[in-house]
C-alpha cells in the first residue's frame, strides 16, 4: 500500500479509513524518506478510481524539499517483508501486521528494520526517475480504467 502519510482522502476512503486533512508532511522542519515498491503503484483498492489522484499526489510530494520519494523498480526488488513498517529515526518502528499495529522500541528490533529500510532505499530510484515510474503507472492506469469503465 501507499504509505499512510501520502494518502489522498479518496485513497483512504477506498481502503475504508479516514485521514486527517492536516499533514505533518507540510512541516518543512521535518524530513521524510519514503520507499515503495513499483507494485504499489499498480495495485489499487476498490475500483481504482482513487488512483489517478493518488499517483498525482505522489508526483507532487516527491518535489517537496522535505520529502524524498523512492520507488524500487520491479527488476531491482529485494526480498519483500510481508508487512509495512515506518521507521522513526533510530528510536522506534511502527509495524503494520494483518491484525494490528505494533510499536517496537527495542534497539535490536529497531536496528533490524532500519537495515531492511536501508536495503530498500539502496534498491530504489529517486527524483526524476522515480517520478517517471509513477507517471508511467498513471498512464497505464488510465488505459486500464478506460478499457473497463
Amino acid at each position: 500500500m501507499v504509505p499512510r502519510l501520502l494518502w489522498t482522502a479518496e485513497y483512504a476512503t477506498a481502503t475504508g479509513v479516514t485521514v486527517d486533512e492536516v499533514s505533518v508532511l507540510e512541516d518543512e522542519g521535518r524530513r521524510f524518506v519514503f520507499v515503495v515498491a513499483e507494485a504499489v503503484l499498480r495495485t489499487w483498492p476498490g475500483s481504482g478510481a482513487c488512483m489517478e489522484g493518488q499517483l498525482a499526489r505522489l508526483v507532487e510530494v516527491s518535489g517537496w524539499a522535505n520529502v524524498r520519494l523512492g520507488v524500487v523498480p520491479r527488476a531491482g526488488m529485494p526480498r519483500v517483508p510481508l508487512h509495512g513498517f515506518t521507521v522513526y529515526d533510530d528510536a522506534a518502528v511502527s509495524v503494520e501486521t494483518f491484525t494490528r499495529e505494533l510499536t517496537l522500541t527495542d534497539a535490536d528490533e529497531v536496528r533490524a528494520y532500519v537495515e531492511t529500510f536501508e536495503r530498500f532505499e539502496r534498491a530504489a530510484v529517486f527524483g526524476d526517475e522515480a517520478r517517471g515510474l509513477v507517471e508511467r503507472a498513471a498512464r497505464d492506469l488510465r488505459k486500464v480504467l478506460g478499457s473497463i469503465h
